[in-house]
């Protein structure tokens, strides 16, 4: 598969490294930031490139041959919805994924058709499901008493 990552920081970079152990899949990874490709370490075999997700330049250069997937994972909700919109709508990108931190904005962009990760959500879930994991041994310690 042909993958395409915005974004270098801590998740792209984790996501680019796991992707990037299948010999079949040919990853390509962006950031504007040059000091952001660092995390990918040495033996990464990937492709890199310096470049803005809100410069239709940096397209224009990796849309070419046509990625099978794009993965906006920024620390910009802009930036994401913008790339990933522009992945879909312009260049037919069938599998676009943005990491979106607004939940609000994650749920207008699913109906789009751009599938969103929200990391607010996925947290508010996690700490929901450890508070009802320590109400429930707080009652079975008092059942216990």
């Amino acid at each position: 598969m042909k993958i395409v990552i915005l974004g270098c920081g801590r998740l792209g970079s984790r996501v680019a490294l796991k992707l990037g152990k299948d010999e079949n899949n040919q990853i390509i990874v962006i950031d504007k930031n040059p000091d952001a490709f660092i995390l990918l370490g040495k033996d990464f075999k990937g492709k890199i490139l310096e470049g803005d997700g809100a410069n239709m330049e940096t397209y224009i250069k990796i849309m070419t041959e046509k990625p099978d997937v794009f993965l906006a994972l920024t620390n910009s909700d802009n930036t994401n919805i913008m790339a990933a919109e522009i992945a879909k709508q312009k260049y037919k990108v069938e599998k676009t994924i943005a990491k979106v931190y607004d939940p609000i904005r994650a749920r207008a962009f699913e109906e789009l058709g751009i599938e969103t990760i929200c990391p607010t959500l996925l947290c508010e879930k996690k700490i929901n499901k450890m508070i009802e994991k320590a109400k429930v041994k707080e009652s079975e310690s008092d059942e216990d008493a």
